[in-house]
């Protein structure tokens, strides 16, 4: 058999350029991707780095701010800590002068009874008094007679605040009486309420 070329040998040149020209191409295409991606793969990874470092820096700027109000906080810390032992302090000494103000109320009381009961008696002068927790002790004289002494007991007795009066001691010397009294005083302070 025999074959007759009829496009002849310039088809086939043709051909073989057109498959060269395609597979250059082809080639150049596939390079011009290639670095695309790689362009694309560099950009990619630059701006993810500069989101990173933006990250990095405001977390480095946070952190530098929490020091700092660290630190303000443990200055105001020790300044509360001050403070605190100083209203203690201030509350411990008004409690102090609260007591003594109550408790001053109550002999001032005492002495103004027994003023009265002195008033009342007639002949009768105190010369000490003794006060130990509610017990009371008085030393006195009385002029004259020793119904002094009695009208003053009993004076003590009716003023009610005094409790258990009693007759220590009673002496006579040059026409006076000297005596001793004890009994239990039952003042209330300023503040206080009986229950």
């Amino acid at each position: 058999m025999i074959r007759i070329n009829l496009l002849g040998r310039t088809t086939k040149l043709k051909a073989a350029k057109t498959r060269k020209v395609s597979t250059a191409s082809n080639q150049t295409l596939m390079a011009v991707m290639a670095v695309a991606v790689v362009l694309m793969s560099v950009g990619i990874i630059y701006f993810w780095e500069r989101i990173l470092v933006q990250k990095d820096e405001e977390l480095s700027r946070q952190i530098m701010l929490a020091k700092k109000e660290k630190v303000r906080q443990e200055g105001m810390l020790r300044e509360n800590e001050v403070f605190e032992k100083r209203r203690k302090l201030l509350e411990t000494r008004i409690n102090v002068i609260e007591s003594l103000k109550k408790n001053q109320s109550g002999p001032v009381q005492v002495l103004d009874l027994l003023s009265d009961c002195v008033q009342r008696s007639q002949g009768v002068w105190l010369k000490d008094l003794v006060q130990k927790g509610n017990l009371i002790t008085l030393n006195g004289t009385a002029m004259g007679t020793p119904d002094a002494v009695a009208d003053f007991i009993t004076n003590l007795s009716r003023v009610g605040h005094f409790k258990n009066v009693n007759l220590v001691n009673l002496q006579e010397l040059d026409s006076n009486y000297s005596f001793s009294i004890s009994f239990e005083g039952n003042i209330v302070a300023q503040g206080d309420s009986a229950s």
